[in-house]
């Protein structure tokens, strides 16, 4: 589908808005360097931010990339300290997947930012 532009709408600020985005990942989440590691965290990140913590099969049913390049990119940012693993409580067989806090601080450092740009 399309994506129409109306007379509300603002491409400029769009583009202002994306610049900024970008510039703050490039400085503060070199890590993400590819299209897959910031699904991946941002998909886990959203679902530790509303309480029930992400598990690889809900992140292999988001499509987000092959089974091989997801568990490949969890392994090293796991290895960067970006992801945490631990086992459930409640079924000690399900795998739960989280933001390290210093990435949550990234995080919010950056939505801060955004409220104070506005």
């Amino acid at each position: 589908m399309p994506c129409r532009i109306t007379k509300r709408d603002n491409p400029l600020k769009t583009f202002e808005k994306l610049k900024r985005l970008s510039a703050f990942r490039r400085e503060y989440l070199p890590f993400l360097r590819t299209l897959e590691d910031q699904d991946l965290v941002r998909e886990i990140g959203y679902h530790q931010e509303t309480g029930s913590p992400v598990t690889m099969k809900v992140l292999l049913l988001a499509g987000i990339a092959s089974t091989a390049t997801v568990q490949r990119r969890l392994a090293r940012l796991r290895q960067l300290g970006v992801v945490l693993q631990s086992r459930a409580s409640h079924d000690a067989r399900v795998v739960e997947l989280t933001l390290s806090a210093k990435t949550l601080a990234l995080y919010r450092r950056q939505e801060g930012l955004s409220r104070a740009r506005r």
